[in-house]
């Protein structure tokens, strides 16, 4: 059985889309996509110009500071956060004489000269004067 015009016709446009999204993918990368070089890495300056609110019209407002060179837009970006109350949160640790904390070592990392670990309280030594050493 031969295959009609329209069958051809349609195979022939997929095809050619196909092609098309193919030569698409092959450009150069663009410069935020490249590799980066570590040592050769420096800090971007990024600047947000012309922060503000938008009215019910939608006409932008933006707020302004007059600095020593003239008005220029607020650098202070406010910041809300929506899902922390605004008092401030408890986060006391509960724990009594009879019932402390559990704490445990997982890792002693060298610092210097090493002392040895106490595992119980040692009386200071004494003192020829009070407070002197």
């Amino acid at each position: 059985m031969r295959p009609d015009a329209y069958t051809k016709a349609v195979l022939t446009v997929i095809a050619g889309c196909l092609l098309w999204l193919c030569a698409m993918q092959t450009g150069r990368p663009l410069a935020a996509q490249q590799p980066l070089a570590l040592e050769k890495v420096t800090p971007q300056p990024v600047v947000i110009v012309g922060w503000g609110t938008l009215d019910e019209q939608g006409k932008p407002s933006v707020t302004m500071q007059q600095t020593r060179t003239g008005r220029r837009t607020d650098p202070n970006i406010p910041v809300t956060l929506v899902s922390v109350p605004a008092a401030p949160i408890d986060v006391r640790l509960s724990y009594t004489d009879k019932e402390p904390m559990p704490v445990g070592v997982t890792r002693i990392k060298p610092a210097g000269e090493w002392e040895p670990i106490r595992s119980a309280a040692e009386p200071e030594p004494t003192r020829p004067r009070p407070g002197g050493r």
